[in-house]
């Protein structure tokens, strides 16, 4: 699945645009590099969905193309939904955990002990790394700390770099079920307390969609394991942050 290297494209595009920040107070930063293909994934337990009735609606009647668009449909409809995981990418260990609420999101990206924090609120899309990432995205361990140094625990706003803005769009329902090639439908088989269907992808990737109440999707699983969450709850902590507390210094 297409998907599961969401994470590791974003992650690598931030380096590139943090990559050219100078080492004052004004940051400004370089075109993001061209992303690179990896993958995230998790280990978080789903819940039961909400609403989960024995009938199932007749999902695993359905062929694979049918339950995966039954999927997407589900969860555009709940419109927020909690996915989390982690992966070894690259021989390193690379870590999602984000809420999402239509195209609203909150949370963060993980490799090594590098961490970067990301916020979407109203078509507004900041970032907020930590040392670790700033040295990753700079190469250089002096710069690292005058950039943390500078930024703080601030938001950073990505508005400037419109190519960096799209990477923001890798966290929606199209892109978490998008499959490599052919899917075709496997075994039923209960993942974290819940009935589904398996669907496989050309490139072994595997998605599990739950066959009682709502079609979401439970787990992804392919480079790692991504699992589904919290559908339709509301996020209270997706919220625009206050002037205060955003980086206001140039980025180009």
């Amino acid at each position: 699945m297409k998907s599961i290297r969401a994470g590791a494209i974003a992650f690598v595009a931030v380096g590139g645009l943090l990559a050219g920040c100078s080492s004052g107070d004004d940051a400004t930063a370089s075109t993001p590099a061209t992303p690179a293909s990896s993958a995230p994934a998790p280990a978080a337990a789903a819940t039961t969905p909400a609403g989960a009735t024995a009938a199932g609606g007749g999902i695993a009647a359905l062929s694979a193309d049918q339950i995966l668009a039954k999927a997407e449909s589900a969860l555009k409809e709940a419109k927020s939904f909690h996915v989390k995981g982690d992966s070894v990418q690259n021989g390193q260990k690379m870590s999602i955990d984000f809420e999402v609420s239509g195209d609203d999101l909150i949370g963060s990206l993980t490799q090594g002990k590098a961490v970067i924090e990301m916020l979407s609120v109203s078509g507004s899309h900041y970032i907020r790394p930590n040392e670790a990432f700033w040295q990753i995205a700079t190469g250089d361990a002096t710069r690292a700390k005058t950039l943390a140094t500078a930024v703080g625990k601030k938001w950073v706003s990505t508005k400037a770099d419109k190519n960096f803005d799209s990477f923001f769009g890798e966290f929606t329902p199209e892109k978490f079920l998008e499959a490599d090639g052919t899917i075709t439908k496997g075994d039923a088989k209960t993942v974290n307390g819940v009935p589904t269907i398996a669907l496989q992808d050309s490139s072994n990737g595997v998605i599990y969609i739950a066959t009682t109440g709502k079609p979401y999707p439970i787990s992804v699983d392919s480079d790692g394991t991504i699992t589904f969450s919290e559908f339709a709850k509301t996020f209270s902590d997706i919220k625009k942050p206050a002037s205060s507390d955003v980086f206001t210094k140039t980025i180009s």
